[in-house]
């Protein structure tokens, strides 16, 4: 039998906060509850936990170099997981701006996923964070933290549909950033190849 390695840990902690992701679901449409908890409430506090496992097993793979290549695989699949499933379940509940916002996120992974995968396997460039990528990241916990913490953003959506509104924008912007550096870089390169032939 094979002896359970320290450098799984990290791994154990995504497959958690997998876990976590369909507790959250049964949650926010409570079908089990949490305490006396409300719906919104419960399943935030189990968002708020799955944040903190991700921010754990990323500590504990990077300071203890316990990086596996699972990991690489399971951590950010969790990560999309979440946002995706998360995005999801505002949309039902919530509709009008939601629903765009999780259809936006839903083609947003795929187009990273593929991208990145096309990308990486053909060139050493790496897609790296900008300004507008860390401002919706901002941006989206802030709207959670509205809709599951605040009852008055349920009871008056006017609040939580701005800010969803907002991030689409966002988002957007995100979108259009990252395409521009990725086209730039592919100009680059084109113009180096070409003066190297010269």
């Amino acid at each position: 039998m094979k002896k359970f390695q320290a450098n799984q840990i990290p791994n154990c902690i995504s497959v958690f906060r997998i876990v976590l992701i369909l507790i959250y679901v049964l949650l926010f449409f409570g079908v089990i509850q949490l305490f006396s908890l409300s719906p919104l409430v419960s399943a935030g506090f189990v968002f708020i936990l799955a944040g903190i496992s991700d921010a754990v097993d990323g500590f504990l793979a990077r300071r203890m170099n316990w990086i596996t290549n699972i990991g690489k695989l399971l951590d950010p699949l969790a990560d999309k997981l979440l946002e995706v499933v998360v995005s999801i379940c505002l949309a039902i509940k919530f509709g009008g701006p939601f629903t765009i916002l999780s259809t936006i996120i839903v083609f947003k992974e795929l187009i990273m996923i593929v991208g990145a995968y096309l990308i990486m396997s053909k060139s050493k460039f790496y897609v790296s964070s900008v300004w507008c990528g860390k401002l919706a990241t901002i941006m989206w916990y802030l709207l959670l933290c509205v809709v599951h913490f605040f009852p008055a953003a349920e009871a008056n959506v006017l609040l939580s549909y701005f800010l969803c509104i907002i991030l689409i924008l966002v988002m957007n912007l995100a979108f259009v950033v990252y395409a521009f550096n990725y086209a730039s870089y592919i100009q680059t390169t084109k113009d180096a190849i070409f003066y190297k032939r010269k």
